[in-house]
């Protein structure tokens, strides 16, 4: 059986954990934090080289990286397809899950760790952070008009990836810039309720939010956040 290593608050861990979930496949979990060196699990390296999660465990080896990790399992059980049938939708589909990824989830991550531990972020980071996370949901509308799903008509990677990720920014925002960055998307609102309600996405976040009290121990115990 395919094993999944990493934790349930963790949004990346979450993204293969969902498409595992949605595709039905079957999957164990094994707890594994960040944070490696000679004192730390530094077996958890021949894993993930840079002792990130997730990682993959399958009958061939491990795969670390969740954007590899979701090529594997979209090889490996293609039905029911995380992607549409066409190539350019295909590529859209990728585009937008990046763009969420590198213009919105990067940035905010920049402040995660005052998020986490309760302290004001250097006033020039807060100042790139915001610019960009409002650059980016102005541009964000030319992507999707989250009418029905994030791309075209049905759920794909590309609803993962705004369903894992968006929250953070969100987070970010109300408690760093005064407002939330993506309130005003056209339809996101009402798109990201709809998710909320999808019985998988009801389990990462239950899972998430059992994981995260663990988790901020480990944080607290490792590096005193």
């Amino acid at each position: 059986m395919i094993k999944l290593h990493g934790f349930s608050a963790s949004n990346y861990y979450n993204v293969p954990k969902l498409a595992m979930l949605e595709k039905g496949i079957a999957f164990e979990e094994v707890l594994s934090y960040t944070g490696v060196g000679p004192t730390y699990k530094p077996e958890y390296l021949d894993k993930s080289p840079l002792g990130k999660v997730p990682a993959l465990e399958t009958s061939d080896g491990f795969i670390s990286e969740s954007r590899a990790i979701l090529e594997y399992i979209e090889r490996a059980h293609p039905e029911p397809s995380l992607l549409p049938a066409s190539p350019f939708a295909i590529a859209k589909v990728q585009e937008l899950s990046q763009f969420i990824e590198l213009y919105f989830e990067l940035v905010a991550r920049r402040l995660i760790r005052n998020l986490l531990a309760g302290t004001q972020p250097d006033p020039a980071v807060l100042k790139e952070v915001g610019s960009s996370l409002n650059k980016a949901a102005a541009a964000l509308p030319r992507l999707s008009s989250f009418e029905q799903f994030a791309y075209g008509e049905q759920f794909t990677l590309a609803d993962i990836a705004a369903i894992l990720n968006l929250p953070i920014v969100r987070n970010v925002g109300k408690a760093f810039l005064g407002k939330d960055p993506l309130s005003e998307v056209p339809g996101l609102d009402a798109y990201c309720q709809r998710m909320e309600e999808r019985p998988h996405v009801r389990k990462i976040r239950s899972d998430a939010a059992d994981s995260r009290p663990h988790f901020m121990a480990h944080l607290k115990a490792l590096y005193g956040i």
